[in-house]
């Protein structure tokens, strides 16, 4: 995945929309980096490349499969930060990650293969070249030695460090009280990059925080990441159902695990940083929802889920 890609990548999980008219901006942001990648185009590799593995949380490994596809059988894994030799690319099924969501697959020199949601190779160019005749199996010999190392990392079952949030997830006012500390640290850390702005901090209003927390669980539990609900209401009128009159604003996330890192991901975002940095913005409402690893295998089900919406009044 390159650098531009994970940017656009990057963009479109913490997408920034002020109002229809700024909407416009950020799309033709995205469009100015789309178009640098679809210039003259760019003749394919004709030799492998290099790439690093990029783990959704930093922790966990990432899943090798015998083709590109999530329904291809899984046989290996490969670990946050190892480096892997890209054989060649194609198109597969469609991966979320924490930068959004892509149906490149990258078959390595193993022959397995792995979505090139979870590969950097650190370049804007195409890594390596096009799989020809759509090859999509690994060769024999390799299939005996994935389901062996898959065992190192599922002995200490990683998935099972982040059950933490199951334990209060039994009393449920324990979920509640974690998330509104979350909320509250969001908010610190809102105003502490906005006092370095020179910018007056903001205030929690409590019809924004119902708007923002009802907007994550409504993203929960319809599997949906976007600013626009199904239904086509947007944060404007989910503001106004909640009692809010006035010019607002949104940012949401999906996936970080706390609020340090939902932050630095706004803040590494140009749109989103602008945002929550315009002093013209009196009032915020924040909501997070925490997440459950062993709900599924993509974001859209793990979560955690990030919502702040930003009010002129």
């Amino acid at each position: 995945m390159s650098s531009v890609s994970k940017a656009r990548d990057m963009l479109r999980e913490f997408t920034t929309r002020r109002s229809r008219v700024a909407l416009g901006a950020v799309c033709v942001m995205v469009v100015v980096t789309g178009g640098a990648m679809s210039g003259p185009a760019v003749a394919a590799p004709d030799k492998p490349g290099t790439g690093t593995v990029e783990s959704p949380n930093g922790r966990w490994p990432v899943n090798l499969r015998s083709g590109p596809s999530l329904r291809s059988a899984k046989v290996g894994r490969a670990r946050h930060r190892d480096r892997v030799t890209i054989v060649c690319t194609t198109r597969g099924d469609r991966v979320e990650s924490r930068w959004g969501a892509t149906d490149v697959w990258d078959k390595l020199d193993s022959g397995r293969w792995i979505s090139d949601a979870f590969v950097d190779t650190g370049t804007n160019e195409p890594a390596a070249p096009d799989c020809e005749g759509g090859d999509t199996k690994p060769p024999k010999p390799s299939e005996p030695q994935k389901p062996d190392q898959p065992t190192k990392p599922e002995q200490p079952t990683k998935p099972e460090q982040p059950t933490k949030p199951d334990e209060p997830a039994k009393p449920a006012p324990g979920d509640v009280e974690g998330e509104a500390a979350w909320e509250k640290q969001v908010l610190d850390l809102f105003n502490a990059e906005r006092r370095k702005k020179g910018c007056q901090p903001l205030r929690m209003d409590e019809r924004l925080t119902r708007a923002a927390r009802l907007h994550n669980k409504d993203m929960r539990d319809r599997r949906f990441f976007d600013h626009f609900s199904p239904d086509g209401r947007d944060w404007e009128q989910r503001a106004r159902a909640q009692g809010y009159q006035g010019e607002v604003s949104e940012n949401i996330g999906m996936g970080a695990p706390d609020p340090r890192e939902i932050m630095n991901g706004w803040m590494s975002s140009p749109g989103h940083r602008e945002n929550l940095l315009n002093c013209s913005w009196k009032s915020t409402g924040i909501g997070a929802l925490k997440g459950n690893p062993r709900r599924g295998n993509s974001l859209l089900d793990q979560g955690p889920w990030w919502t702040a919406m930003f009010g002129a009044r």
